[in-house]
């Protein structure tokens, strides 16, 4: 005797739960975008912190590691910039280069909040 049981056979198969999730595919790629925004606002973060000698350098790679938010970066922005050293403009301008790339980022993920700006 053999049983040939597929799972539609099975009460309870597909589980409820499972019905939630179709058609919300617009909705996994929102989630999808903004993790990506994200990642790319904290790569941004980490090529300016990499660029802050010493110590200091080195808590602020750490701090913005640790972030799980973009409003954790945006609360960073402020002490890393100043953190940038000043000595980098001759050299190509790398100074105003990350502030302007770090400034870009933050505009992509906040547009209706100027950098700098508090609320």
């Amino acid at each position: 005797m053999s049983l040939h049981l597929t799972l539609r056979d099975i009460p309870h198969f597909p589980p409820p739960w499972s019905y939630a999730c179709v058609g919300r595919s617009n909705e996994r790629r929102g989630r999808i975008a903004t993790r990506r925004a994200f990642v790319e606002l904290k790569l941004a973060f980490l090529r300016v912190a990499a660029e802050v000698p010493g110590e200091m350098g080195r808590h602020l790679q750490t701090l913005v590691r640790h972030a799980s938010e973009p409003i954790e970066l945006w609360l960073l922005h402020a002490s890393l910039l100043a953190a940038v050293p000043k000595d980098l403009e001759p050299e190509l301008g790398r100074a105003q280069q990350h502030r302007l790339s770090l400034m870009a980022a933050l505009a992509q993920n906040y547009p209706d909040r100027a950098p700098g700006e508090s609320r």
